[in-house]
């Protein structure tokens, strides 16, 4: 049991929402030691300190799976942790960001539902933590920053917990990530896409050097489909870590197909039928588990998740040569059990109302081919928010290919980019937005536009110019999917 920790009558925490308070404000502490909150520098060693003041986490650290890349690392850990919690491993998972509350990012499963850390846990890390930070002896490190400070709660929790693996998602980048201080048994890299360009580099090249940095000399790694660069890139990396017989690409162990889809509003209600089929080269490591030639039901719609899918299994045959035991029924049971908001996530039905987070031109494009895939003969109308670190220019380029209009709306996030910077940024790729005369095939596109002061408005601006078979797609940023599925009962 989590022992209570004397606090000094210097603490501001007293309660669970003082210390979410607490651990949010790491971010902005002002004080010489400060860290900004994407500073890399020392952050591995940062969060490695305050992991070992908490007590250490030498078991979660090794026994672990990390998952990185551009887009489909949450949607992929969510899948291969399912299939091992039905496998009646008990699993600790650490995602981001949360929607909601901080509580989301970290869970427990076995043979079910996962569970969320208590709030008296978290509370009582946080408490730790601000005597740690109030005590911090590496001044040269900077002080931990709220990231830093979940990861290390996450390493620890699922420590005192007892986990039989714990599967943490990468935050940005990877290879100076706070959660790549662990020595992982399975690196997962889901597909990689210009992103944080400010942060990691500007080419595909440098991004994917940074995603590459979570491979391990002596342990198996699991590449999603790539393009060619980045497989380039990652693949040097195997080889100087001398591992490149121990790389499973998931295009070359596993296909999956769709043979059919349902849509509802119901949790699990909406999903796709799959069919999967395990490939020769991952035929030693699936010793005991057949190719699936039945249909498994995935209650996450969206094409791309047939990728994420297929890298999660083949993540399953790796961690198969370690020990672990998971069967075709195990993935069965796991993948028909699963939920993940803000993923192709159906609001409501009459009139269709999505909510997705693709935030990159790649999952904005995949999120496009699904949105015609399923519903080719009617109108999409885009409620667009994004956040200033994306490449914003290439996710409304990719959304007007495939919309009849755009309603460009303000969140109440930090790192938001403006309505009306989104409005110009969308004229300034296509001057003649404003003239009905534009012509499609000289590439000039002629679409509806306008600016909304919040995902409400902007859901009844597209309600009013959406016919009853049209749909309405809520997208751009995982914050934006949340807030729309909390306004919608309002709607």
């Amino acid at each position: 049991m989590l022992q209570p920790t004397p606090r000094p009558s210097s603490s501001i925490i007293e309660d669970f929402a003082s210390a979410v308070a607490y651990i949010h404000g790491l971010d902005r502490v002002d004080t010489p030691q400060h860290t900004h909150a994407y500073a890399f520098q020392h952050g591995i060693d940062r969060t490695r300190h305050l992991l070992e003041r908490l007590g250490g986490a030498p078991t979660a650290t090794t026994r672990c799976v990390l998952v990185a890349g551009s887009k489909g690392k949450g949607s992929t850990v969510t899948m291969l942790s399912a299939a091992l919690s039905a496998a009646g491993y008990r699993v600790g998972v650490f995602t981001g960001p949360h929607l909601h509350s901080p509580l989301e990012r970290f869970t427990i499963s076995q043979h079910g539902w996962p569970a969320l850390m208590p709030e008296a846990h978290f509370t009582e890390y946080a408490a730790q933590i601000e005597r740690i930070v109030e005590a911090w002896d590496c001044p040269e490190l900077g002080l931990p920053t709220r990231f830093e400070a979940f990861t290390a709660m996450a390493y620890r929790w699922f420590e005192a917990q007892a986990v039989d693996i714990a599967v943490m998602e990468i935050g940005i980048g990877g290879r100076h990530d706070a959660v790549n201080l662990a020595e992982p048994m399975v690196s997962v890299i889901t597909n990689i896409s210009l992103e944080h360009t400010q942060m990691l580099g500007r080419t595909l090249a440098e991004i994917a050097h940074a995603k590459a940095g979570v491979l391990r000399a002596h342990g198996a790694g699991v590449i999603a489909p790539q393009q060619d660069e980045v497989k380039r890139v990652i693949l040097e990396e195997a080889q100087r870590l001398g591992n490149t017989g121990r790389l499973y690409f998931a295009e070359a162990c596993c296909t999956v197909e769709c043979v059919g889809v349902q849509i509802g509003v119901t949790a699990g209600e909406s999903g796709q039928w799959l069919r999967v089929r395990l490939q020769e080269t991952c035929a030693d490591a699936a010793a005991g588990a057949s190719d699936g030639c039945e249909p498994m039901f995935c209650p996450l719609l969206g094409r791309y998740q047939l990728e994420n899918a297929a890298t999660a299994i083949t993540a399953v045959q790796a961690l198969r040569t370690r020990g672990y035991r998971v069967t075709d029924a195990d993935l069965r049971r796991g993948f028909a059990g699963l939920r993940w908001p803000g993923r192709f996530e159906v609001l409501r039905r009459d009139p269709l109302i999505i909510a997705d987070g693709a935030h990159t031109p790649y999952s904005m494009s995949q999120l496009c081919a699904s949105l015609q895939e399923y519903f080719p003969d009617r109108r999409i109308h885009f409620v667009i928010g994004a956040l200033r670190d994306k490449d914003v220019r290439g996710i409304i380029q990719e959304a007007a290919r495939v919309a009849a209009s755009l309603i460009f709306t303000d969140m109440d996030v930090r790192r938001a980019v403006p309505a009306e910077q989104l409005l110009a940024t969308w004229q300034a790729l296509n001057p003649s937005t404003t003239d009905p005369q534009s012509d499609p095939q000289n590439g000039r596109i002629y679409l509806q536009a306008s600016t909304a002061v919040d995902v409400s408005s902007a859901i009844r601006q597209a309600q009013a110019r959406a016919d009853c078979n049209d749909v309405v797609c809520v997208a751009g940023s995982l914050h934006l999917a949340a807030l729309a599925a909390e306004r919608i009962e309002d709607l």
